[in-house]
């Protein structure tokens, strides 16, 4: 338990560099656009004087930009990471109400891919060269071909003319309506995980089918099930792991097309509604917020790696 600690601390404290130096570049890059935070600020009001220097003292406009970026560090260190600048709501309970939409998405089409790609992917390697693999590999490959918004326009064509009463926006009051508007979107945010992950589970199950030591204890007599699941499947899951784990940490960043094609209110859209309206505080920590899912994500498939298989040593 003690290495597995000490690995940990490690990690974490590897990633406290990678995150000072993404916020540096983001908190300056998005100042050093040309566009002016004042007009995102000001929005729709009245521009008088007045109203001028109290935003400029406020958000400590004039002040040089190190020392804007170091107070935001220290305030955002402290869990304070700034107002929304056009609706001037703190940025934190902004997010908190838009999360657990994106979550939701990620989660559940992250179970759904998973448990198919694996299930179709070790099918199709059990009937390799058979009509059932040759089916099941142009389904993947079509769901890796086709492009995510195409397939969210057919689905919404169908929905409107068959479903003329569903609705993907209104309230989350419950968990019945929490999952009757993001069950669908999360299906097709699933397809290109399912493809992906299939492909590489129905190649590493083949390669492993044909190795040796399956060959050996075939011959020996044990039972089909138990070379199948025991040994091959056990061997063949870590390059599965190594891709669920990339797919996972990445697919936040996914769930903006989705969120857009479906108006869910999810972070996905509340980045790009930042980013067209220059709300740099959003941006920032957006961006930040979804560095440390991927870095965290990342650490917990490398804990699995050794959880699998005790061979692979930590360093």
């Amino acid at each position: 338990m003690k290495k597995y600690l000490m690995y940990v601390a490690k990690r974490i404290l590897a990633m406290i560099p990678i995150l000072l130096i993404v916020s540096f570049a983001i908190f300056f890059l998005l100042r050093l656009s040309g566009n002016s935070e004042m007009a995102a600020i000001i929005g729709e009001k009245q521009a008088s004087d007045e109203l001028k220097a109290r935003i400029i003292q406020e958000y400590g406009l004039d002040d040089p930009m190190l020392l804007r970026y170091i107070n935001w560090l220290k305030d955002a260190l402290s869990g304070d990471f700034g107002k929304d600048y056009t609706s001037g709501q703190n940025v934190n309970e902004l997010i908190i109400t838009r999360i657990p939409v994106t979550l939701g998405l990620v989660g559940i089409s992250f179970v759904i891919g998973t448990i198919l790609a694996i299930l179709l992917g070790v099918i199709a390697s059990l009937h390799r060269n058979k009509p059932i693999d040759t089916a099941i590999s142009l389904l993947m490959l079509f769901f890796s071909s086709v492009p995510g918004f195409l397939i969210c326009v057919v689905v919404l064509i169908i929905v409107a003319k068959f479903m003329p009463g569903y609705s993907f926006i209104g309230t989350y009051s419950n968990i019945s309506e929490y999952f009757q508007r993001i069950w669908l979107p999360a299906l097709i945010m699933s397809l290109g995980h399912l493809a992906l992950l299939g492909r590489v589970t129905r190649s590493s199950m083949t390669s492993q089918l044909q190795s040796s030591y399956i060959v050996t204890a075939n011959a020996k007599g044990i039972g089909s099930n138990a070379v199948t699941y025991k040994h091959a499947f056990h061997n063949a899951v870590i390059p599965v792991l190594t891709v669920a784990g990339n797919s996972l940490a990445g697919a936040i960043g996914g769930t903006v097309l989705i969120e857009q094609i479906f108006s869910l209110p999810g972070i996905g859209g509340l980045l790009i509604s930042g980013v067209q309206t220059n709300n740099y505080p959003v941006v920032q920590v957006l961006v930040m917020l979804m560095l440390i899912i991927y870095l965290v994500v990342s650490l917990l498939v490398d804990l699995l790696y050794v959880i699998i298989d005790p061979r692979v040593s930590l360093v």
